[in-house]
């Protein structure tokens, strides 16, 4: 089995192409492993106790639960309309109480944290791996420029900068449970170290999630796992998703710079386009927006379908299964999605040219197709 866990919504606000770009990626992540044999137990969570779903649904008047219920349907019509298999199970943060509570007491026994005003933090002098992920030193960590996905944290509280918040006080309807050390909600790091361990087990295979998470989110997911835990490496392999940008700057819901999903389909876009767009560079690649690129992902789009009707050339014994070969080596080398459309875009075009039998090859075309989450206009 592949143990799969990557980092989902927070639902204060409807979700953006930045959001697809990254659930189409681990879509074919996981499409791809299925298709090599592998049974796959796919986690990704919902952050529905955090800032901004505190500050947001204090603006709209309304429950963070409703708040979440209404735009995780949304997420869920546009990740549906994708063709992105949901995954195993959506945990939520606030269904995990109990085990982050129990999380964090371990920290607390083994000398991995401390408390202070009834907040619990977590001691980064006691791991020595803090940085790992990152490739900085605890100095660089420090010194380096504080980035959009740095919660906000009472510093004046931590013994050490790199310290982090594992337990807060709060008050908030909807966000303040009991514990030992206040009436309070978690941190953010720690919902998703007690969400993947409580739904795959104390090590992990896949973790995925935005490039932007690395630090501070990701360093402190893996130290603070590992101590609670002693189980290492937390992660057998991570993979993160580089940036979709809009005229130079992220595409974020902070920003309100973004582009929707469901205005894409309304605009008569197709879901194979889209998701060629957002797979036609590499996964770990910044990505700029452009309308452009999707018109001409779109006639990609069309020309793959067409091939479908092409009657092909004669009995070829099987002159596909090196473009199969290839289709597999260029996701093998780190999921190289460009270099697998470009096989699918030589099937197709050799179809209708007459080079390769339609009866192997059309077939060819529609399993690798899938792979990448591509319907070709038919009903799956």
């Amino acid at each position: 089995m592949a143990r799969m866990y990557v980092c989902g919504i927070t639902p204060y606000d409807v979700g953006h192409l930045g959001h697809a770009f990254t659930y189409v990626f681990f879509d074919t992540v996981r499409r791809y492993l299925e298709f090599q044999g592998f049974d796959v137990h796919h986690i990704q969570n919902i952050t529905d106790v955090d800032d901004d779903m505190v500050r947001v649904s204090r603006e709209r008047g309304m429950s963070i639960a409703d708040l979440t219920e209404e735009n995780h349907a949304i997420y869920l019509r546009e990740m549906d309309s994708l063709n992105v298999l949901r995954p195993n199970s959506y945990p939520l943060a606030s269904e995990s109480m109990p085990g982050i509570i129990e999380m964090i007491g371990t920290l607390l026994a083994g000398g991995n944290a401390y408390v202070v005003d009834g907040h619990v933090m977590f001691d980064a002098a006691t791991t020595p791996r803090f940085g790992a992920l990152a490739g900085k030193t605890p100095q660089e960590l420090r010194d380096g420029p504080r980035t959009d996905t740095m919660p906000n944290e009472p510093d004046h509280l931590k013994r050490d900068p790199l310290d982090f918040v594992l337990w807060q006080p709060s008050d908030a309807p909807g966000a303040a449970y009991e514990s030992p050390w206040s009436t309070g909600r978690p941190g953010w790091h720690i919902e998703c170290s007690t969400m993947a361990t409580a739904n795959l087990g104390d090590r992990i295979d896949i973790h995925g999630g935005g490039g932007d998470l690395v630090y501070p989110h990701h360093e402190s997911e893996i130290v603070q796992s590992e101590c609670a835990t002693g189980a290492a490496p937390f992660v057998r392999y991570w993979m993160h998703v580089g940036t979709l940008t809009i005229d130079g700057e992220k595409m974020s819901k902070s920003l309100g710079n973004l582009v929707k999903v469901s205005e894409l389909l309304a605009q008569g876009h197709t879901p194979d386009a889209i998701r060629l767009m957002l797979l036609g560079r590499h996964y770990r690649e910044e990505h700029p927006w452009s309308s452009e690129e999707l018109h001409r992902y779109e006639e990609l789009a069309v020309r793959l379908r067409r091939a479908l009707d092409a009657p092909g050339g004669p009995p070829d014994q099987l002159l596909v299964q090196p473009r199969r070969n290839l289709f597999m080596d260029a996701l093998d080398a780190d999921f190289d999605t460009p270099k697998a459309i470009t096989v699918l875009t030589r099937i197709a075009a050799d179809i209708e040219r007459g080079r390769l039998h339609g009866e192997t090859a059309i077939p060819a075309l529609i399993e690798l197709a899938g792979v990448l989450g591509l319907t070709l206009g038919r009903e799956e």
